[in-house]
């Protein structure tokens, strides 16, 4: 039988991803008080969360999840979290929906979905969102408030797309020291960025807090 060769196999100096400081930063948006649904997870929750509620946790099979929310009760969560999911459902307004449902009024839900990345755990991996995208999706259902922004500045996306480049790719040997330097390098450049825009237009209407975020974050208050 041939062995299968993980992702986290071709890290050849640093082991982790470099998007693990921008889950840690998302954790730490989440109010932890009252109790919380986890639909689905990429941090430690067990360690944020002060009580909630979970489903269960698999990669695939994503249209399942539309389901599990019918083992749970609605009008009943301060939180619900549900990350790295959304680009990954035929129907992701569905999502959003249930989520909504689940929610007390003055309840808050934290999605991260990929913008700026690569196809990952396909087939199933629909669509990728922008900020504009985002708001689409949220203002089909009634929200108080609504924060939507990038997860990372420009070149830190140019950093994590150079290392799935590496974990996703057969690359020769001989090059893959130099391809996770320059993934682990770039992401310090974001400081030379002033300003960004969402074209080619430089005025303040046009000003955006991340042109090429490598994952958007929203936050809606039902």
């Amino acid at each position: 039988m041939k062995k299968i060769k993980y992702l986290s196999d071709k890290h050849l100096f640093i082991k982790k991803k470099i998007t693990a400081k921008d889950l840690e930063r998302f954790s730490e948006l989440i109010d932890p008080r009252g109790k919380s649904l986890v639909v689905f997870s990429e941090f430690d929750h067990d360690k944020v969360l002060e009580e909630y509620d979970e489903m269960p946790h698999h990669l695939f099979d994503t249209d399942k999840y539309l389901a599990y929310f019918d083992d749970f009760p609605t009008d009943a969560y301060d939180s619900v979290i549900c990350m790295g999911l959304l680009e990954h459902m035929k129907d992701p307004s569905r999502l959003i929906g249930k989520c909504h449902e689940a929610l007390k009024p003055g309840g808050k839900v934290y999605i991260a979905a990929s913008s700026v990345f690569s196809i990952h755990r396909g087939p199933e991996n629909y669509f990728h969102v922008t900020h504009y995208g985002a708001r689409v999706l949220m203002e089909k259902f009634e929200w108080r408030d609504l924060e939507i922004k990038g997860s990372c500045g420009p070149f830190r996306t140019l950093g994590i797309l150079c290392q799935r480049i590496l974990l996703q790719s057969r690359i020769n040997i001989i090059f893959k020291p130099f391809l996770e330097l320059l993934a682990w390098s770039l992401p310090l450049l974001d400081v030379l960025v002033n300003k960004q825009y969402d074209g080619h237009r430089f005025d303040e209407e046009r000003q955006i807090d991340s042109m090429m975020p490598s994952n958007i974050w929203i936050i809606g208050t039902k």
